[in-house]
């Protein structure tokens, strides 16, 4: 769930544990999925995962293709910037940098940092996305900047340093509340057609359920429009909880949903899967396409494939 996990996770020292029981899940699933893979998938969108594993997803039938060896950092987004890959780490010394990922190999090269007043962002960079020819990150605040490709300057959007309309996430996901309940919140954010679509919840599960349910709802997930120019967020219809990316093909819309199945209790994170859903922009009904299979975790990003 794009709490981040693999960001707070890793900031409270568990992301190796994570990423290697969520890489082990890929390779048992992924041998599953050889033996009873169907001959007409055909992968659409290139997506970057919970388990730091590159690959591939058909819009069809949701059979995720994994790319190369699982990337030294967690990532978040995915863009195209001149013909290269871009995305944002997010995790490790490397957290709050700009990376360009090659497609054919799924290796990960190390740009330069997201800076802002001189200072780099870090962890509070959480999503990244493009509208036309620019550049923009939020933070976990939802304050939004456009960033310099070439210097990793950030600046606040509008006169109003960078305020979007979408609050703050009141609580620091991947932490306990005093009644044992545990908080999370998710964020899709995608360039279209001159605006930035903004996905956004936050809430706490109860891990001793099976499968965990949620608790407290404290921000309830809406579609926004926001103004690139402005910084503005226009509300534009409620949608599902817990949609971790979105990703427009051909003018039809996308989500990733992160489905919560268990809570690992010795490393205090959730264990879940994706979800392919449709979206609509205009309603925020989505309708399921398929489980991605086989299970690398949540999605953080997605693009199309050129």
């Amino acid at each position: 769930m794009k709490s981040n996990i693999l960001r707070w996770v890793q900031r409270g020292g568990y992301g190796r544990p994570v990423a290697r029981f969520a890489r082990l899940a890929l390779v048992v699933s992924f041998i599953c999925s050889l033996l009873a893979a169907s001959a007409s998938a055909a992968p659409n969108v290139y997506v970057v995962t919970l388990s730091q594993q590159f690959g591939t997803v058909d819009l069809a039938t949701g059979q995720f293709t994994p790319i190369g060896i699982p990337t030294p950092d967690g990532m978040s987004n995915l863009v195209w910037w001149n013909g290269s890959l871009l995305s944002m780490a997010t995790t490790g010394a490397n957290a709050g940098y700009l990376v360009k990922i090659n497609p054919a190999t799924g290796d990960e090269t190390v740009l330069r940092p997201i800076t802002y007043n001189g200072q780099p962002l870090g962890f509070n960079a959480f999503d990244l996305a493009k509208v036309h020819g620019d550049l923009y990150v939020t933070d976990f605040s939802n304050t939004l900047y456009s960033v310099d490709f070439a210097s990793g300057v950030a600046r606040p959007v509008g006169h109003n340093g960078g305020t979007t309309g979408l609050r703050p996430d009141p609580n620091i996901p991947f932490t306990f509340n005093g009644d044992g309940t545990f908080n999370l919140c998710d964020e899709g954010l995608y360039g279209f057609e001159g605006k930035l679509y903004a996905i956004f919840d936050s809430y706490a599960i109860d891990p001793t359920q099976t499968p965990p349910t949620r608790a407290h709802e404290y921000m309830s997930p809406y579609v926004w429009q926001i103004d690139p120019r402005t910084g503005a967020a226009t509300f534009i219809a409620n949608t599902d909880w817990q949609l971790s990316a979105i990703v427009g093909v051909d003018g039809k819309f996308y989500s990733f949903e992160a489905v919560i199945d268990a809570f690992d209790f010795t490393y205090n994170v959730p264990i879940g899967h994706a979800e392919l859903v449709t979206l609509d922009l205009r309603t925020g009904k989505t309708k399921k396409v398929a489980d991605v299979v086989p299970n690398p975790g949540p999605v953080f990003g997605a693009v199309p494939v050129r």
